[in-house]
């Protein structure tokens, strides 16, 4: 019973932790993907094996479920139609050589053998055994036919129990690996430095061979809890292994094999990894929103936050095509104006404070402008000036929840600057510390220096104003245009 493709399908994909602040692997994502498939099917009375076709190639077997028959056991087909399928499946058989004569340069074909594919295509004709593709010319080997033990299409084979018969609605749940998703904000200062229009975009990622048409797709954010059963990447092994035949071995030299110290010819490059999209079709790039005149891009569609236990699901209200090896972008996030403060920062580490940072600091609340859940990503902030929209820099944004503090710390400024003085403290166990700090902007600015409460050092004598914290101890001072302040404190040891 052959079930050639479903008839709806739902791709919810899941964010790799362990990746941290670091790209997608765009040639192969490192996440999974939860994959529901509803389909049609005519079962005979009894038991019977159905094959489910078009699953994804990264299909984890033993997370699948099927609702609606009764499965009693279940079986990946991992031998697809391949090149190296095709020779491990012909070894020993009949197949045609065509090759390009070196010293014509006409295409000639003959009768050949396959004898080993094993580590390298060796094949035997009348004129005795060769291996294929050491001429460094043109040459194919024609199959008589497709092999039926290989699919053209990723597979999964289940056997239900006994059962009535009859057409059946079944649904298919499963896990694949090879997906990931990313978030990236865009976001815009205004002129004075305290409001923030804030852009949130959803970047999809399959590394799949299956594409899925019209699905419903959606981004968990947060982490999951995984277990090592359904972490099996087998079938992606087995998929990557068949796609190339092994092409790595040395060809002896165009004299006799018994020039044995001429040197191998280099071998081949690895094959270019599939292009990448951003949208349906390749070498093209799709973007759901368009820059409106003086304000925030207007995104035609918005991924839609739903609460998934301590999660967030993010899933966009309209059907799209979740190609394969693909990446596609939807926005998650409009905010036309989050309310805040630009600031200068240094934290203090071992004793001297470190070079100071700029950053745009709010509340993550309705009334501040903002108040929904962000997931961690990359931030590229620019600014609204005199001269138009202006670069300023990127920033790393970890998982915030509601009423959280959010800070974008997004590069050294240029016009605050910090210098300190050290002085051997008498006892010999500390240091004392006076930090100058310059402000040679045309206006004040807002200034912070952070004290760490569980380092190896104890920080008193903190001159000014300090504000309790968790984990540190923060001095703050505001900084008059084209004027400096000065910041003294002690650094001892711990007993």
């Amino acid at each position: 019973m052959l079930s050639a493709a479903p008839d709806k399908v739902a791709v919810t994909l899941y964010r790799d932790p362990a990746r941290g602040e670091g790209p997608i692997n765009r040639g192969d994502p490192t996440s999974f993907a939860l994959i529901v498939e509803t389909r049609t099917v005519d079962l005979p009375p009894g038991e019977a094996v159905v094959r489910f076709e078009r699953v994804a190639s990264g299909i984890v077997p033993q997370s699948a479920i099927l609702f609606g028959a009764s499965p009693r056991e279940r079986n990946r087909d991992a031998a697809l139609l391949s090149q190296k399928g095709l020779v491990d499946a012909f070894t020993g058989q009949r197949v045609i050589l065509r090759r390009t004569d070196p010293a014509t340069g006409k295409v000639t074909e003959e009768s050949a053998t396959i004898r080993s594919a094993a580590d390298r295509l060796v094949v035997s004709t009348e004129r005795g055994s060769e291996a294929v593709y050491c001429s460094g010319l043109s040459q194919t080997l024609i199959y008589p036919e497709a092999p039926p033990t290989l699919s053209a299409k990723p597979v999964l084979s289940m056997t239900t129990k006994d059962q009535p018969g009859g057409r059946a609605t079944v649904t298919l749940a499963y896990l694949a690996t090879g997906f990931d998703w990313d978030a990236t904000y865009v976001g815009t200062l205004g002129e004075d430095g305290r409001t923030l229009s804030l852009l949130g975009w959803l970047t999809m990622a399959s590394g799949d061979d299956t594409t899925f048409p019209d699905a419903t797709a959606a981004a968990v954010a947060g982490k999951v809890n995984r277990s090592r059963a359904t972490r099996d990447d087998t079938g992606r092994n087995a998929v990557n292994q068949a796609r190339y035949l092994n092409r790595q071995f040395g060809c002896w030299p165009a004299k006799t094999t018994s020039d044995i110290d001429a040197p191998y010819p280099p071998p081949p490059p690895p094959p270019a990894p599939a292009p990448m999209m951003m949208a349906m079709e390749a070498d093209s790039i799709v973007v759901t929103a368009q820059r409106a005149r003086g304000g925030l891009a207007k995104a035609a569609v918005v991924a839609q936050a739903e609460d998934l236990g301590d999660l967030k699901l993010y899933a966009i209200p309209v059907p799209v095509t979740v190609a394969a090896r693909s990446q596609k972008q939807v926005a998650f996030l409009v905010k036309d104006e989050v309310k805040g403060d630009l600031l200068y920062r240094a934290r203090v580490g071992w004793g001297a404070p470190e070079d100071p940072q700029m950053l745009f600091r709010f509340r993550n609340r309705k009334q501040d402008g903002a108040g929904d859940p962000l997931p961690a990503g990359k931030a590229v902030l620019y600014q609204d000036a005199r001269l138009g929209r202006m670069f300023v820099g990127e920033a790393s944004l970890p998982d915030k929840a509601l009423d959280e503090e959010v800070e974008l710390a997004f590069g050294a400024p240029s016009n605050v600057t910090l210098e300190t003085d050290e002085q051997p403290l008498a006892k010999g166990d500390g240091a004392a510390y006076t930090a100058t700090i310059r402000n040679a902007n045309p206006f004040p600015v807002r200034f912070e220096v952070d004290f760490p409460k569980d380092a190896g050092r104890l920080f008193g004598g903190i001159s000014g104003t300090v504000i309790d914290k968790p984990a540190k101890r923060v001095w703050t001072a505001t900084i008059p245009a084209n004027n400096s302040i000065r910041l003294t404190y002690r650094a001892t040891d711990r007993d």
